[in-house]
C-alpha cells in the first residue's frame, strides 16, 4: 500500500530542512534589522547631539548667556533631519506666571554650574547635577571656553519622514529576502531529500524482488558513502541467500535421490518376495540389511548437521593421548588397506600428548578422511595419517598419492552430499567431509584441503590444545 506524502521520510526531512532554514534565517534577518535600527538611532542621536550643541552656540554668541534658551519652540522636540542649525532663535517672551514649559527633547541643557537651564521629564529647572551624573554630560565649548554641558534625557530622538521611510524599506527588503530564502529553501530541501533517499527506493525495490523470489540484477553500489556501503552489503546478502537457495534446492533433491535409491531396492525386493517372483534368500535379506543401515546412517548424518547449525551438538571433552587415539583409528583401516594393496602409515609424536577433545567425534573425523583417502587410492598407493603438536595447537594431517581432486570441484567438497563423480555413484553419503567441518568447528579448530588431479589429496584439521570456550 502507497503511504500518504506527509507520511514519508522524505517529507520529514524537506520539513526539518526548511523549518531548520527559516529558523536561521528569521533569527539572521531579526538581527540584522535590529542591528541597522540601532546602528541607526545611533546615528540620529549623534546628529541630534551637533544640532543640539550647535543652537546652544548660536543663542549664546546672539545672547551671550543661556537664560531663557528654548530647543526647537516650546512645547515639542526638535527634528533632527540632518540640516543645519537654522536661524538663531529670538528671544523666549517673557516669563508668566504660568507653569514652565518642559522640554521633550533628547538633551537636557546644563549652564557652566551644571545647572538645568530648562526642564526636562525628570529634571526641573534650575537643578544643580552632582555626583557620577556630571560625567555623563558633553561639555559645549566656543571660542575656547566651556559655555554649557549637555545631558542625555533618556528621550531617542524621532527620525524623520526620509528617516522613517529608510527603516521602512530595509525592514521591507529583509521581509523579501526571508521569504525567497524560504523558497529555494523549500526546493533545494526537496532535491536533497529526493537525492538521499533514491538509494533507499533502490534497496526497497531490491528488498521486494528478492522477497518475490524474482531474480535481480546487483544494486548499483557506485557511492562512496554509507549508502554505497549498504547497497553492497545488500548485494552480498542477496548474492549470499540465492546461493543458499539454489544450495537448498540441490540439498532437497540430493536427499530425495540418496532417500529413493535404497527405498526403491528395498520396496522392489520385498514387493518381489511378497508376489513370489523372488525367494527370500539369505543374499537377499543380507542387501536388505545393507540398504536399511545405509538409510540409518543417512538419516543419523542429516539429524547430526541439523544440530550443528542450530549450535545444539553436544561435546564430550576429556584430556585425550592424541597418539594414542590416532594409531588406534588408523589400526582399524589396516586390514582394509592391506585388502585393497594401498600402504597405510602413521607418524605421532614421542611420548604422551594430552589435548582436550571429544575422542568419539575425533575419531569420527579420523575415521571419515582416512575412508575418503582409501576410496580414491589405487592399489599401489600409499596414505600416510600424521600427528604433531605445532605452537598452541594440535595438527592432524591425511596425505594420499590418489587420483587427487579437480580444481573446480575442490571449493564444493565441503558441501553437503557433494560427491567428486557427476553421477553420484558410489556408497558413500557424501555428507563426511561436512560433519567433519562441523565437528572440527566445534572444537574451535579449522579444516582444509590441498589437492591435484594424479598428485593426491592432503587434508588438514588444527585444534586448540586448550578447550574451547563455552557459550
Amino acid at each position: 500500500m502507497r503511504r500518504p506524502f506527509w507520511n514519508s521520510l522524505a517529507w520529514r526531512l524537506t520539513l526539518a530542512f526548511v523549518l531548520l532554514s527559516v529558523l536561521a534565517l528569521s533569527t539572521v534577518g531579526v538581527f540584522s534589522y535590529a542591528y541597522t535600527r540601532s546602528e541607526f538611532g545611533r546615528l540620529l542621536t549623534y546628529r541630534a547631539r551637533s544640532d543640539t550643541a550647535q543652537q546652544v552656540q548660536t543663542y549664546v554668541q546672539a545672547h551671550g548667556t543661556l537664560a531663557g534658551l528654548r530647543l526647537g519652540g516650546p512645547g515639542g522636540p526638535p527634528r533632527f533631519n540632518g540640516a543645519g542649525p537654522s536661524e538663531p532663535p529670538p528671544a523666549p517672551p517673557p516669563a508668566t506666571g504660568g507653569r514652565p514649559d518642559v522640554e521633550r527633547g533628547p538633551f537636557a541643557v546644563l549652564d557652566p554650574e551644571y545647572r538645568a537651564v530648562f526642564a526636562t521629564p525628570g529634571l526641573p529647572a534650575g537643578t544643580q547635577i552632582t555626583g557620577s551624573r556630571r560625567a555623563a554630560a558633553d561639555p559645549v565649548r566656543l571660542n575656547g571656553r566651556i559655555v554649557a554641558y549637555l545631558l542625555p534625557s533618556g528621550t531617542l530622538p524621532r527620525p524623520d519622514e526620509r528617516s522613517a521611510e529608510f527603516l521602512a524599506r530595509t525592514a521591507r527588503a529583509v521581509g523579501l529576502a526571508m521569504l525567497a530564502v524560504a523558497l529555494v529553501a523549500v526546493l533545494v530541501g526537496v532535491w536533497i531529500s529526493r537525492t538521499l533517499l533514491q538509494p533507499l527506493r533502490v534497496l526497497q525495490r531490491g528488498i521486494d524482488a528478492l522477497r518475490r523470489g524474482e531474480p535481480h540484477a546487483p544494486l548499483p553500489a557506485a557511492r562512496r558513502d554509507e549508502f554505497g556501503e549498504l547497497l553492497g552489503a545488500f548485494n552480498d546478502m542477496s548474492a549470499e541467500v540465492t546461493r543458499n537457495q539454489q544450495v537448498r534446492r540441490q540439498l532437497t533433491a540430493d536427499i530425495a535421490h540418496d532417500l529413493n535409491t535404497p527405498l526403491s531396492v528395498i520396496g522392489g525386493t520385498l514387493e518381489g518376495m511378497l508376489d513370489g517372483t523372488f525367494r527370500p534368500t539369505p543374499e537377499r535379506l543380507a542387501r536388505l540389511h545393507r540398504e536399511t543401515e545405509h538409510l540409518t546412517r543417512l538419516v543419523s548424518d542429516l539429524r547430526f548437521l541439523a544440530l550443528a547449525d542450530a549450535g545444539e551438538l553436544r561435546l564430550t571433552l576429556e584430556p585425550t593421548d592424541v597418539g594414542a587415539l590416532v594409531s588406534h583409528t588408523v589400526g582399524g583401516f589396516r586390514e582394509l588397506a592391506e585388502r585393497q594393496g594401498v600402504g597405510l602409515t602413521c607418524q605421532v609424536p614421542p611420548g604422551e600428548v594430552r589435548v582436550t577433545l571429544d575422542p568419539t567425534r575425533i575419531t569420527q573425523v579420523l575415521q571419515n578422511l582416512i575412508g575418503n583417502a582409501l576410496a580414491h587410492t589405487p592399489a599401489g598407493g600409499r596414505i600416510h595419517v600424521a600427528a604433531g603438536v605445532e605452537g598452541e595447537r594440535l595438527r592432524v594431517t591425511v596425505r594420499d598419492d590418489g587420483q587427487g581432486i579437480a580444481p573446480g570441484r575442490l571449493p564444493h567438497v565441503f558441501d553437503r552430499l557433494y560427491r567428486g563423480d557427476a553421477a553420484r555413484s558410489g556408497t558413500g553419503s557424501g555428507l563426511g567431509l561436512s560433519i567433519s567441518r562441523s565437528i572440527i568447528r566445534a572444537h574451535g579448530g579449522q579444516i582444509g584441503i590441498d589437492s591435484a588431479p594424479g598428485q593426491g589429496t592432503t587434508v588438514r584439521f588444527d585444534l586448540p590444545l586448550a578447550p574451547p570456550a563455552v557459550g
